[in-house]
């Protein structure tokens, strides 16, 4: 379990927090997956946006391409198994993903616990499962479409330019169509998490799902631009079929990389908020303040709407370049198509940030939950009155230029079909006007005669404005005959262009555009019937001022047009400032006195905007608020003179009760130093005892052996051998006697000097094992009677503290130790010593009957005994677990009733310096124990 700032929450395989529901509230989401259907949900959007496809993905490849003339037998062979191939690989992606989150679901519904792994991968496939299947249905549409090219560029020779058209215009429509795909699944997955998963707080689904919302987000802007961009340039930007497919080819490349760059940016910039969510999680603590956190989140929105609208101003330009240099668009197409391209951004921008706001709201919500930021200092880059005006202006600057650029575009369009048909009826007027000059010569119609015709019918009418190109089919010398260019009025035909040869000689006839002489026409086959006989004379083409070339003709509608637009952008713009300052300013309003009030200034009245709308019910309920405030405030200061008054007289009182119990403290603290003064005086005057009943064998023996001795060595004179050598043996043996008692009175008196070492000795180093046996030499009056000794000494060597004190630890429990073996069979006391390279351990084990189990965690309270009133005083233990932690050691307890007891002493190899330094306070060897305790 890792704890959050949200609570806890359970650790998951490959970094997931999804946990299962469980209680309450896991029963209510079973109820709710027992009710609502799982594979039933997917069935609708297949089924729908299946028939979309065909609509708007594979009717528009069947009709831009002529796949129906392919024959049905090609059909066959190519479509059908990539398409069976497209569904397979659809299916099983599908099934792949979903298999683990339909498992989930299954166990739920039947009650069972899911596999935290499987539940993991489940709650994962409701996060990425929308992204994944954008981008599966779009590339398995472009692989089908590709391997479909690649037949028929082996099999039916189609050029590879056909071939990239094909794939592009499957990938665009399909992408489209795909981003509804994946924002139906996003709901669908998002409601089955909803319900299967408890992922704990906002923060938390935040932090799992906001980067990938996101990028969601822009791949569907992405789509919406890309669609609207292709249906502006299909349905009103005058351009050809196979000009429009050529620009198809460049949208998803462009597109593509676009997202690429706009993800990286977009990594960068939010790297802020990633640092942040790993701070709340515990996996660092390099994570910026709240407050700017704060202000980066709400920035955030409007960042990546600004990365949008420049990533689309790079693929405009660079898609504007494309389409001048090398696809041959002509100038005001280009600028048109880029134009609707940026336009488009800025409205699919509007749109992300709206999105974008929705996705951070939770987090700004937890910070201003859980921190205090303050309000200064989170104010955004962007007031409110900036936001109203980018966005109403956005919409304002879409549907304004969109029908400038419509009206552009339809006048345009309007201009070139009349220059169009006005060439269409100067072809036929042409024709017409050479037929009947020279269907009545007695000789058949030529080329020169031709040429010489449409130089005297063009004669003949000098205030024509049409241009005349004709090109013969006839070689002289090898070379095509030169190209006839006459009319133009008095400027005269302007020299063509290189392809206008190549453009003529087409049996069809073309639309052709001259964008040096602002002239567009069509040109056609010259038949004339000569006799019954119909002769092909060559190509003509027949030219007019196109809408360029209008002069002063179309500058003034296209001022208009400017005009128009102009005034009708700037009375929406003036309607949108307008509307955003009458909402700007009671809110600015309401904010400045609401800050008042916050500071305490509540005299003044909140002014109402006199409107019962929104803002004016919340001015009026704000003016409330501060009468009520104000209200309040005055009966809260009155209470708080009361209060004061209370409080001073309750200050007074409590000095006087600080001061007597001071005094009584102080008597308690006499009275425990005069009980531990006459508990050590009770302690000293029962090891003095114990000492003197040891001291007085060896002497009574030393005393009762000095008068025989005393005889025995008068007896040594004696002139008798056998008596002088009866003397001599009975001296010996009283001399051993004596030589016995002063030895152990020897050993008594040095145990008693080394065991009175008081608290303020210095820090030497001593032996632990003979501590031991010092304490044990001071104790044999307790000892000697029933209880056996056993020693297992360790290598324990020398250790370095007070020695004093550590023999006072001993003597304690050994004391205990004796006193609780009173009267017992086979009592024994074993004392093993340990040591290692830092620390050395003491266990004094006992065999008696031990300690209840419910007083045991009061051994060490000071003035805890279960002894009678005068039998002790509940300090022994104190001190010992005192002196122990002081020379930074632990003492342990371990018992069992009826099998006796443990003490595990620890002390370090060296006394911790800082409690060298320490004074020590006298202590007790009091020992007061029964059945262990004291």
């Amino acid at each position: 379990m890792a704890t959050g700032p949200d609570g806890p929450t359970r650790s998951e395989p490959a970094g997931e927090r999804a946990r299962e529901a469980s209680g309450p509230s896991g029963d209510s989401a079973l109820q709710s997956l027992a009710t609502v259907p799982f594979k039933r949900r997917f069935v609708v959007p297949a089924v729908v946006l299946g028939l979309c496809e065909i609509l708007f993905v594979g009717v528009p490849l069947w009709t831009a391409f002529d796949l129906g003339d392919l024959g049905a037998d090609t059909l066959v062979r190519t479509a059908l198994p990539i398409g069976v191939g497209a569904v397979v690989v659809w299916w099983a992606a599908i099934a792949g993903w979903l298999l683990p989150l339909w498992s989930a679901v299954v166990a739920r519904r039947r009650g069972s616990k899911v596999n935290k792994e499987a539940a993991a991968r489940a709650y994962r496939i409701t996060l990425k499962g929308p992204v994944r299947v954008l981008l599966l249905r779009t590339g398995v549409w472009s692989a089908a479409a590709g391997l479909t090219g690649l037949f028929l560029h082996i099999y039916d020779d189609w050029p590879t330019q056909r071939v990239a058209e094909l794939i592009a215009l499957a990938t665009v429509h399909a992408y489209v169509v795909s981003c509804i795909r994946a924002l139906w699944w996003a709901h669908i997955l998002s409601d089955v998490r909803d319900r299967l998963f408890a992922v704990g707080s906002p923060l938390k689904r935040f932090d799992d799902s906001h980067f990938r919302r996101f990028l969601l987000v822009a791949m569907i802007v992405a789509g919406g631009v890309v669609a609207a961009q292709a249906t502006f340039a299909y349905y009103f930007v005058p351009i050809t079929h196979e000009q429009y497919l050529q620009l198809e080819t460049y949208v998803p490349v462009a597109t593509l990389v676009g997202l690429v760059v706009w993800t990286w940016f977009a990594r960068m910039t939010t790297a802020d908020l990633r640092r942040y969510l790993a701070s709340s999680r515990g996996e660092t603590n390099a994570a910026p303040p709240a407050a700017v956190i704060y202000r980066r989140a709400q920035a955030l929105p409007y960042r990546l709407a600004l990365l949008t609208i420049c990533v689309w101003f790079v693929v405009a330009l660079v898609g504007a370049l494309v389409c001048r240099l090398h696809l041959g668009f002509d100038l005001d197409d280009t600028i048109i198509l880029s134009t609707a391209t940026l336009i488009l951004a800025v409205a699919g921008s509007i749109y992300e940030q709206l999105w974008h706001r929705e996705v951070v709201r939770p987090l700004l919500a937890h910070l201003t939950q859980r921190y205090r930021v303050p309000v200064r200092s989170i104010a955004p880059s962007l007031s409110l009155r900036s936001k109203l005006m980018l966005s109403f202006g956005g919409v304002v600057l879409l549907a304004c230029g969109m029908a400038l650029l419509w009206g552009f575009v339809q006048y345009k369009n309007l201009a070139t079909q009349a220059a169009l048909r006005q060439s269409e009826i100067g072809l036929q007027w042409l024709r017409s006007e050479v037929q009947t000059e020279l269907g009545s010569t007695p000789a058949p119609p030529t080329q020169e005669a031709v040429r010489s015709s449409l130089k005297r019918i063009i004669a003949a009418s000098p205030e024509a404005t049409a241009v005349i190109y004709y090109q013969g089919d006839t070689k002289t010398g090898g070379d095509t005959e030169k190209l006839l260019a006459v009319g133009g009025g008095p400027m005269g035909a302007p020299k063509p262009p290189w392809y206008v040869r190549g453009l003529m000689t087409n049996p069809r006839g073309n639309l052709i555009n001259l964008h040096v002489a602002s002239l567009t026409g069509r040109s056609g086959r010259l038949q004339l019937n000569w006799h019954g006989t119909r002769y092909d004379l060559g190509s003509v083409a027949v030219f007019y001022p196109s809408y360029r070339g209008r002069g002063e003709s179309m500058v003034r509608p296209l001022k208009e047009l400017l005009v128009f637009f102009l005034v009708l952008f700037g009375a929406c713009a003036g309607i949108v400032a307008f509307t955003v300052a009458q909402f700007m300013a009671p809110i600015k309003r309401l904010e400045q006195r609401a800050d008042a009030m916050a500071r305490g200034e509540l005299a003044d009245p909140v002014a109402a905007g006199g409107e019962g709308d929104e803002i004016g019910r919340l001015t009026l309920a704000l003016e409330e608020m501060r009468r009520a405030l104000r209200d309040k405030l005055r009966s809260t200061e009155e209470v708080n003179l009361d209060l004061e008054r209370a409080v001073q007289m309750r200050t007074a009182d409590l000095a006087r009760k600080n001061r007597e119990l001071a005094e009584t403290l102080d008597k308690l603290t006499r009275a425990q130093e005069q009980l531990v003064r006459s508990e050590k005086l009770a302690s000293i005057g029962q090891l003095v005892a114990g000492i003197a009943h040891e001291i007085n064998n060896p002497v009574n023996a030393i005393v009762n052996t000095v008068g025989p001795l005393e005889e025995a060595i008068s007896d040594i004179d004696n002139n008798d051998p056998a008596a002088r050598a009866q003397a001599s043996k009975d001296v010996r043996e009283m001399v051993k006697v004596v030589q016995r008692g002063a030895q152990r009175t020897k050993a008594i008196v040095s145990a008693l000097h080394n065991y009175s070492r008081t608290d303020d000795e210095s820090v030497v180093d001593f032996d632990i094992d003979r501590s031991i046996d010092d304490s044990l030499e001071l104790l044999r009056h307790l000892l000697k009677q029933n209880v056996t000794v056993v020693k297992k000494y360790g290598d324990v060597g020398r250790v370095r503290g007070h020695a004093g004190q550590i023999n006072q630890v001993f003597m304690n429990l050994l004391t205990n130790a004796a006193q609780a073996l009173a009267h017992r069979e086979a009592a024994a006391i074993t004392i093993e010593t340990r040591g290692e390279a830092n620390m050395v351990e003491v266990k004094i084990r006992d065999n008696g009957s031990g300690i209840p189990a419910d007083i045991l965690p009061k051994i060490w309270d000071p003035f805890f005994t279960t002894k009678d009133v005068g039998e002790g005083t509940g300090l022994g233990l104190s001190i010992v677990h005192e002196l122990v932690e002081r020379h930074g050691g632990s003492i342990e307890c371990e018992t069992k009733m009826g099998e006796g007891t443990t003490f595990t002493v620890k002390l370090p190899r060296q006394m911790p310096i800082t409690e060298q330094h320490q004074r020590k306070r006298p202590t007790t060897d009091v020992k007061t124990r029964e059945q262990r305790t004291g």
